[in-house]
């Protein structure tokens, strides 16, 4: 009888065991798979929201890069446009120095900025088409050059919103860069080029004429100048 007593209490351990096994496998199988779905679930809407976000393309020469700004990966005007416009959008800086919408000068090129799929594009070109040795030759080509780079964004599938900016002024200018040409010819061929195409304008000449200290060089703003800019841009898209 204590043999027999002995054999049932150990199939009973034995049986005790086998269950306290199966069970801590269920268990780590629903844990398991909780943490899948969890970690799927997680995951779904940041996906979500990068596909959801709204990209910004900034096309332009120096201003636009952040010359002038202290550093100009945080102080670039696209750089603040970003802090402006928020979690949702995306603005990437395409900005190049010395760089002219004029296609026979030093041209600036716009197939990076083409190949983000922008849903906004802002065009921040003009300044130094205004050097003399530039303009005199080739002033003629301005709007027609500027209303082909319109187009080439016009025809991307994801249908951008564009914009053009009028340049900031110089005070008076460098570099061959003259006040005197972007106020009373360049930036009335903007405008031209912008009505042509049907786009909108963003008026950044007369409101930096108001603080001549934001602009050290005469020609590239500084980083309060750049804020100024992201302000004036920012407002635009917004008002969209």
């Amino acid at each position: 009888m204590a043999g027999s007593a002995l054999f049932s209490k150990r199939t009973d351990v034995l049986r005790a065991n086998r269950s306290s096994r199966f069970i801590s496998n269920q268990m780590n199988r629903l844990c398991f798979t909780a943490l899948f779905f969890a970690f799927a679930a997680f995951q779904l809407p940041t996906e979500s929201r990068a596909a959801d976000l709204i990209r910004v393309a900034c096309v332009g020469d120096s201003i636009t890069e952040g010359i002038g700004t202290q550093n100009p990966k945080k102080d670039s005007y696209p750089a603040k446009l970003q802090e402006t416009l928020g979690a949702n959008f995306t603005v990437q800086n395409f900005g190049v120095g010395g760089r002219t919408m004029l296609r026979k000068a030093d041209p600036f090129d716009h197939h990076p900025a083409l190949s983000s799929s922008p849903n906004v594009v802002i065009i921040a070109l003009g300044t130094n088409d205004s050097k003399t040795a530039i303009w005199s030759v080739r002033k003629n080509e301005f709007i027609g050059d500027y209303v082909a780079m319109i187009k080439e964004f016009q025809a991307l599938p994801s249908h951008p919103q564009i914009y053009a900016c009028l340049p900031p002024p110089a005070f008076p200018g460098n570099w061959g860069i003259t006040e005197d040409v972007i106020r009373d010819e360049v930036i009335p061929a903007i405008k031209q080029a912008a009505q042509m195409a049907g786009i909108g304008l963003i008026d950044l000449h007369t409101p930096l004429l108001e603080n001549k200290t934001w602009f050290p060089d005469t020609v590239h703003p500084n980083g309060e100048g750049a804020q100024r800019i992201a302000e004036l841009v920012g407002a635009a898209i917004q008002a969209k």
